[in-house]
């Protein structure tokens, strides 16, 4: 049964680094009949949230591909996302390239970025703290592979070519890479809730599913008119 975990703290006032050795100690490992428990790292998340601004040209494969919503200067809100596996049982996705995959019919290959995108695995949505739906993103590209580990045994070896994650081992999208952010350009100042949700279209079984998988946090937008961090 899932639990709600919500970390409301301003960005502000948020530490340097999650320590995953307390989040391994949130999630144990346990007996789920062999299968994977996905769950996205709640300290990872709020602890790498930041607002800045990017410049995007026409021929970038954000705007190409919908994961930006205008050309120019944007305002993002960006994190990192971390999916951890505290089921028994490892996450085997394969060869996604394999037309016998079981998960094959879920991606489809992207010509301007030359790799295979997994549709409907992330959502990320900005709500007004009376629920609605301010702005929305969606993490377009997934490489399933053992990046951080957090209480479990040795990596099975998943990388991209054979995609998986090993029990009590999380993968990291760094808050850096295409996709890992909602487009806040022009949005008013105010108080929000930031909410990530994986596994959004149920495409991974994950037995008892004990561990949520969504988290969220509140957050304070600035004035659009203000600066803030410029990344190229």
């Amino acid at each position: 049964m899932n639990r709600t975990i919500l970390v409301a703290v301003m960005l502000s006032s948020l530490p340097a680094l999650a320590q995953r050795s307390s989040v391994s100690n949130d999630f144990p490992i346990y007996d789920n009949g062999g299968r994977p428990d996905l769950t996205p790292d709640p300290k990872r998340f709020v602890s790498q949230m930041e607002i800045v601004d990017r410049l995007f040209a026409a021929d970038d494969c954000s705007v190409i591909e919908g994961a930006i919503l205008g050309t120019g200067y944007r305002r993002l809100l960006r994190f990192d996302t971390v999916i951890i596996n505290a089921g028994d049982g490892d996450l085997v996705v394969g060869d996604r390239a394999d037309p016998a995959n079981l998960y094959h019919d879920w991606f489809e290959f992207s010509p301007c970025h030359g790799h295979y995108h997994l549709h409907g695995f992330a959502d990320y949505l900005l709500l007004g703290l009376d629920g609605a739906v301010a702005a929305a993103g969606h993490k377009q590209g997934f490489c399933m592979e053992d990046s951080l580990r957090y209480g479990g045994g040795k990596s099975h070896g998943y990388n991209c070519d054979y995609q998986g994650i090993t029990s009590g081992w999380g993968d990291w999208y760094y808050k850096q890479l295409p996709g890992q952010w909602i487009d806040i350009t022009g949005l008013p100042e105010g108080d929000y809730l930031v909410r990530m949700v994986i596994n959004a279209s149920n495409t991974f079984a994950e037995g008892q599913n004990r561990y949520p998988n969504f988290v969220e946090t509140r957050i304070h937008v600035p004035d659009p008119r203000k600066k803030v961090t410029f990344v190229p």
